[in-house]
């Protein structure tokens, strides 16, 4: 929706720029609501271009921001953040340095994370063959490829073998 009264450039060049004080923008997060703002796409590519030169928008910024947050804040995985950064539109260049960056050792820990709490959630557990299919559809969902989830569901589920048998070993003493 347009609004009956569109932008100029100086006041779609001051929005945008407090806009992106506020919060890490992309490109064509601003360009499409500039277009909302009823401003002309000429004027719309310089303000894009004025403010990546004021270092106010920078894409590869914004894509490193978007993967460690959903990573960090939403226990998403690589898939689903491509996902997301695609939807976006930002370049292939963008996504993949955003990707490179995540640390193994950081995304192993928070994919754990994100199975142990699923697995607290089910009523079975683990103990049948179909309650660990939903875990690995869960985890497969939020974006962990399918070779790191099992992996570490079979290793939850040892942990918590050898965990059930220490605790029988106490009892029985």
């Amino acid at each position: 929706m347009r609004n009956s009264r569109s932008l100029n450039y100086e006041q779609a060049l001051s929005r945008t720029a407090e806009l992106c004080s506020r919060c890490e923008q992309c490109t064509p997060d601003l360009r499409k609501k500039m277009s909302t703002w009823g401003v002309p796409a000429g004027d719309a590519d310089r303000i894009i271009r004025k403010l990546e030169e004021l270092n106010f928008v920078d894409d590869f910024r914004y894509a490193r921001a978007y993967a460690h947050d959903k990573l960090e804040y939403s226990g998403w995985g690589r898939n689903k953040i491509i996902q997301g950064l695609w939807a976006k539109r930002l370049s292939r260049a963008a996504i993949e340095q955003s990707l490179s960056e995540i640390e193994d050792e950081q995304y192993v820990d928070i994919a754990r994370r994100v199975i142990k709490a699923k697995i607290r959630q089910s009523k079975e557990g683990v103990s049948t063959f179909d309650s660990r299919m939903k875990i690995l559809r869960f985890a497969m969902q939020r974006g962990f490829e399918a070779r790191i989830a099992s992996s570490l569901l079979k290793d939850i589920i040892r942990e918590m073998d050898d965990t059930d048998t220490d605790d029988e070993t106490w009892d029985e003493q």
